[in-house]
């Protein structure tokens, strides 16, 4: 663990931080949401290759992806089941960017729809 903080201090010092300011919305986008705030955090980001290299040492394991609406980067969720660790990645191009990283993280069961049951119970 002490090399992974190693290794992602030299990409917060080196790694490319446009793609994170590049979504900073504007205080009058956030007009309709009067008790929001716009949350600024380093984002470290490096080569594809490295930084899965790095979430491969941690024997990780996508669990969930998806295509960020407003950027049209690819989101992934990763996890290691045994140990907990988590990361949460958008890539975008040739960098990956660490959004998050996590310890005891855990699979959550969805619950399973049973025909007939009114959805409010699905919710709480």
């Amino acid at each position: 663990m002490k090399f992974l903080i190693a290794i992602l201090t030299v990409f917060l010092l080196m790694g490319n931080q446009t793609l994170a300011q590049e979504t900073i919305p504007e205080p009058e986008d956030l007009k309709d949401f009067p008790n929001w705030i716009v949350a600024q955090k380093p984002v470290v980001c490096g080569p594809v290759k490295e930084v899965m290299d790095k979430v491969k040492e941690f024997s990780e394991e996508p669990f969930s992806a998806w295509v960020d609406v407003e950027q049209k980067t690819s989101v992934m969720s990763y996890i290691n089941e045994t140990t907990g660790t988590t990361t949460l990645l958008e890539i975008q191009g040739m960098w990956a960017c660490i959004l998050s990283q996590g310890v005891g993280g855990t699979l959550l069961s969805l619950p399973k729809k049973i025909k007939g049951m009114p959805i409010k119970h699905l919710t709480n």
